[in-house]
């Protein structure tokens, strides 16, 4: 059978990556003047990787004896088609699945985090939804099983038991993960899903309900491949806190500097999972670039989302320590939560140019489809349009602000934060130390 699994983009999308916020695909924005576009232009332009879910598929489908393809914005010929499903490019998404229908004999079928909380919206287009890890159903795709409706896909208990992911059909040499890693080609790895807390806004619960590791050795073995088959320069980890438990981090840290790759990595993970001894390996392992979730300065509006604050000191060192190694944080930030004030913010923005961190994101608090904040919010929202619900739009009332006053100060956050001398002397040291 041959099987198409397929990415739709808008012209206009202002999309980075379909998997950002969990495989949600949000969108990326800072601002309408000159400034603002050439931050969009140099974020766009840096990240270039593969769906994760993709090569997991195009592993499992091709054992099984499948032909598969990957394609952009294309009406396939093929037996049956997998879509992901995105925020930002829903309806596009949609309208594609339609005209595949009307042009092709082809099953289409919708996979990813937004399909499986919201099928009702996608399946008047398709033949079925995957709700849930499609991986799980991979082996059951065939022509005596035509899936249709809502498909149930269960939990992957035993992630070492998964296939490593097959990037035969994406053209590897072009993947890049800049500024952050200055290494191609760099392929994402993910070592854990879900994640072990319960902030009620997180979008990595949606798909991933539970928290489940693989084991260092199986993640060790999954990069010794990608070196052997793609010739990778460098990699990352797509976990959301991939030093949770530090104790199997620090293994795969030991086992990366055994195995002499040499390789350049970036990960994600809370500074409250990083202690001083765990970063000296990992940095000798290659760990360039640690991508954390600051939020906001105020602990009682981290209280009421259900996220554990960490403690300012333990921030505030183990940032300028990874600054003294030679490893780069991307700190992101939230403005516009529902107990945000004028104050709160400034206080938010304060701290974030005091950190002075390498990369700094700003986004405006959006219950996603899929989490507990967007049940609290349904009686608040201001549209039902998923497409604004890109972590750039104010998408409900807030008691404070309007929709234009939150986006002037998101926007100003950026232009304050990038464009004072402070950060760009930084920005310039840290650059001529690589």
């Amino acid at each position: 059978m041959k099987i198409t699994l397929l990415e739709v983009y808008s012209k206009e999308s202002n999309i980075i990556y379909k998997d950002f916020a969990g495989g949600l695909g949000p969108g990326f924005s800072v601002g309408k003047s000159i400034f603002s576009k050439a931050i969009e232009l140099a974020k766009k332009k840096g990240i270039n990787l593969p769906i994760v879910t993709f090569g997991y598929l195009n592993s499992i489908l091709s054992k099984n004896g499948h032909t598969v393809e990957r394609k952009i914005n294309e009406v396939p010929d093929s037996d049956l088609v997998l879509i992901h499903s995105s925020l930002c490019d829903y309806k596009l998404e949609i309208e594609m699945a339609k005209n595949i229908k009307q042009k092709t004999k082809a099953r289409v079928g919708f996979i990813g985090p937004l399909s499986s909380y919201q099928p009702d919206l996608f399946l008047e287009s398709a033949d079925f939804i995957i709700k849930g890890e499609p991986e799980h159903v991979a082996d059951r795709l065939s022509k005596d099983w035509p899936p249709d409706g809502i498909v149930e896909s269960n939990d992957i208990e035993d992630l070492d038991e998964l296939p490593f992911p097959n990037w035969d059909f994406f053209p590897v040499n072009k993947t890049s993960y800049s500024p952050s890693l200055s290494v191609s080609p760099v392929l994402p790895v993910l070592s854990s899903r879900g994640c072990a807390h319960k902030c009620n806004y997180c979008p990595y619960l949606i798909l991933y309900k539970n928290w489940r590791v693989r084991s260092e050795e199986n993640v060790l073995n999954e990069i010794e491949y990608l070196v052997e088959r793609y010739k990778i320069k460098g990699f990352v980890f797509r976990d959301p806190t991939f030093t949770l438990p530090m104790e199997r981090a620090q293994k795969i840290g030991e086992g990366l500097i055994k195995k002499k790759f040499q390789l350049k990595w970036a990960c994600e993970t809370r500074l409250d999972y990083l202690t001083i001894p765990l970063i000296d390996i990992l940095y000798d392992s290659g760990l360039r670039v640690i991508n954390v979730g600051i939020e906001t300065a105020n602990e009682e509006i981290l209280k009421k989302s259900s996220r554990k604050f960490i403690n300012i000191e333990h921030q505030e060192k183990i940032i300028s320590y990874c600054d003294k190694k030679g490893i780069n944080i991307t700190a992101f930030y939230i403005l516009g939560w529902p107990n945000d004030t004028m104050e709160t913010i400034q206080q938010t923005l304060r701290y974030a140019k005091k950190l002075n961190t390498n990369v700094a994101g700003f986004t405006i608090y959006t219950p996603f489809p899929g989490t507990e904040a967007f049940e609290q919010f349904r009686d608040k929202f201001t549209t039902d349009d998923f497409s604004k619900f890109d972590a750039h739009h104010l998408i409900y009332k807030h008691d404070r602000f309007s929709a234009d006053e939150l986006y002037r100060i998101k926007e100003n956050a950026f232009l304050s934060y990038y464009y004072r001398p402070k950060y760009l002397i930084k920005f310039l040291q840290r650059k001529l130390r690589r």
